[in-house]
């Protein structure tokens, strides 16, 4: 799903998603990785900022993502490294639900 509109990209539909999962998905060419916590979907880059590990196969534990290879923690909401090795925030988009889809910024957040 590649629609654009006002800046946003159709990437999923909504039942793609389930409480507490991931999916990766494609936004402008980059791999991100959409979660869902708490009833709301949110989206980050999805690919490790240490070691490149593709975090749509990590686990999400409350606010946490963890990267599938080393452990790396980041906070799905803010990007935020929270757990080493990672150092490096990942980028973050605003979401928007529209429709039954999902909506991701093309752009990530400042």
């Amino acid at each position: 799903m590649t629609e654009d509109k006002d800046g946003f990209e159709a990437v999923a539909d909504e039942g793609d998603i389930k409480e507490g999962g991931l999916l990766g998905v494609a936004v402008g060419g980059q791999r991100v990785v959409l979660a869902k916590l708490e009833g709301r979907v949110y989206a980050i880059g999805g690919v490790c900022t240490h070691m490149g590990g593709d975090l749509a196969q990590g686990a999400l534990e409350g606010e946490t993502l963890w990267c599938p290879l080393h452990r790396s923690g980041f906070n799905i909401k803010t990007g935020e490294a929270t757990n080493p090795p990672a150092k490096r925030p990942e980028p973050v988009y605003d979401v928007k639900l529209e429709g039954g889809r999902i909506w991701v910024s093309r752009k990530p957040r400042g």
